[in-house]
């Protein structure tokens, strides 16, 4: 594993904070360009395909990962292609976030009667005569989206633990995607992935 020199939790949180005060950045300045809505949409956009694409075209780099001298190779040490990041990207976000979603859809769906009678239901004049009492189904309702919204950041925080503790510093999204980030650079990341490959043949 020392040929992959794998980058821990630190440094690639680091990174990440880089990128995060970069894009805080650029959306202060669409927002001040293009208004607040269309600037936070715009910034959202541009996020998702800096995150998706620069990688593809740039070795393996962000502009916060670049800063901090690691990148994402794939497990055999060579570079990233689209499909690749499309499953470190998309398919990683859907499964990190599915459980907070089938818990959100699931709680819409039992408590859909009650929000539409609690929104079609006049205002009493006297607040005090309001019903606000919390039917059983509510609760239920309320107690999956909670359920949900858990299960979702503990596979966040499962990630974050096994970038800490595996030998080979991959989180569930490096699993699915068959990635790991390094500190080498490309060339030395080319360079070990040729070694490995005189070790199969």
């Amino acid at each position: 594993m020392m040929g992959k020199n794998p980058a821990g939790f630190w440094i690639r949180l680091g990174a990440n904070l880089i990128d995060a005060v970069v894009f805080a950045v650029l959306g202060f300045l669409l927002a001040l360009i293009l208004g607040d809505q269309i600037g936070q949409n715009a910034s959202s956009g541009i996020q998702f395909l800096y995150g998706l694409l620069l990688p593809v075209f740039w070795y393996g780099y962000t502009v916060g990962k670049k800063a901090v001298s690691i990148r994402i190779v794939r497990k055999d040490g060579t570079n990233v292609t689209f499909w690749t990041m499309v499953k470190r990207s998309l398919l990683s976000g859907i499964v990190y976030g599915l459980p907070f979603f089938l818990g959100l859809i699931i709680a819409l769906v039992m408590g859909w009667s009650e929000m539409v009678e609690l929104f079609t239901t006049p205002v009493p004049a006297d607040p005090a005569a309001m019903d606000m009492e919390i039917s059983n189904t509510a609760l239920s309702a309320l107690v999956i989206l909670f359920g949900g919204g858990l299960l979702s950041f503990i596979l966040i925080a499962a990630s974050a633990i096994m970038i800490g503790v595996r030998e080979d510093k991959r989180a569930i999204h490096d699993l699915i995607a068959g990635t790991y980030v390094t500190r080498n650079s490309p060339g030395a990341a080319s360079a070990d992935s040729y070694e490995e490959s005189k070790e199969i043949f």
